[in-house]
């Protein structure tokens, strides 16, 4: 019994005739009635007899065919997920980002790039980068957006943008009509600070203290987002990344750029063991020009208006 004989039993008794079923199946009618013999051998009885000029199906031929028929439904769902496959419009993707990134960036990423594929499911986990390098190795989930490259022999770092940090001030601080913020600026000033945890505390840090400026620092923030609402109720400035204050809505917030230069990469990591997969290949393809866009929109370099010398012409103002 092969696939050719169940499909030449199934062309007749769809069509009702050999003749339809070889004109169907591209096969000339004595190779239908051969495969069919053939079929009926192997079954072990007859499939159809003949009344005039037309085939009859058996009764055990209408209850086999029942059993093909779902055969052959399984097959064209097999063909529908293999199109899939190929078109990267099926199957599941797990992510992992800095808390900023997942939550600033990538929803509009995943949004654009899953809404015309509805069997695609995503999982998207906010983790620091060490936590999101070690998930990556462990391959618990298949890509990672990072500030901070791998030192992990099982995942491999792409470095992907390098943006410049922001300064954040309460509205109506003293120094909000300022097109642009130095380090000098912030002496003596009520400063909120980023956590130990983050990479970024101790380059900022490190520019205050070379150049033996003192900052009163009474509060700290786990996280960027956090610093914001702190500046916002009025409690001090403070120092982030450009993906924090993309898209910033709070009137109590000015941002401005700050020099000198503090410098956030952003990373790919993926497992060096991992196969080859459409859907990945796929998806890191549409994020990486969303996220060159992305790195262009915030690296706006400020210019003071002509009316106003507190504008800033750029995408974070």
């Amino acid at each position: 019994m092969n696939v050719r004989q169940i499909e030449a039993f199934r062309a007749v008794m769809t069509t009702g005739s050999v003749t339809r079923a070889g004109e169907r199946l591209s096969i000339s009618q004595p190779a239908v009635s051969q495969h069919i013999a053939q079929f009926e051998r192997q079954c072990g009885f007859r499939l159809f007899e003949r009344q005039g000029s037309k085939l009859a199906p058996t009764r055990e031929a209408q209850a086999l065919f029942v059993e093909v028929e779902r055969m052959f439904v399984g097959v064209g769902q097999i063909a529908r997920i293999a199109t899939a496959l190929r078109d990267q419009s099926w199957g599941a993707l797990s992510i992992a980002a800095f808390p900023a990134i997942a939550r600033r960036v990538m929803p509009d990423i995943l949004w654009s790039f899953c809404k015309d594929r509805p069997d695609t499911r995503f999982r998207i986990e906010s983790m620091r980068s060490r936590s999101l390098i070690d998930a990556v190795a462990a391959q618990h989930v298949d890509i990672g957006f990072s500030f901070l490259p791998s030192d992990r022999p099982e995942v491999e770092s792409t470095h992907l943008h390098r943006l410049r940090g922001l300064c954040i001030l309460p509205a109506r601080h003293r120094l909000a009509t300022r097109p642009c913020i130095d380090a000098h600026d912030l002496a003596d000033e009520e400063f909120v600070s980023l956590g130990p945890q983050d990479h970024a505390r101790f380059v900022i840090d490190r520019i205050f203290d070379e150049r033996k400026i003192q900052r009163r620092m009474r509060i700290e923030a786990g996280q960027s987002e956090t610093a914001f609402s702190f500046v916002g109720a009025g409690a001090g400035v403070a120092v982030v990344d450009p993906i924090s204050a993309y898209n910033n809505t709070n009137p109590d917030v000015v941002i401005r750029p700050f020099l000198p230069a503090v410098e956030f990469d952003i990373w790919l990591i993926r497992p060096r063991a991992a196969r080859s997969f459409n859907l990945v290949e796929g998806f890191l393809t549409h994020a990486l020009a969303e996220l060159q866009r992305f790195a262009d929109h915030v690296s706006g370099e400020p210019s003071p208006g002509a009316d106003d010398p507190g504008h800033v012409d750029a995408p974070w103002a």
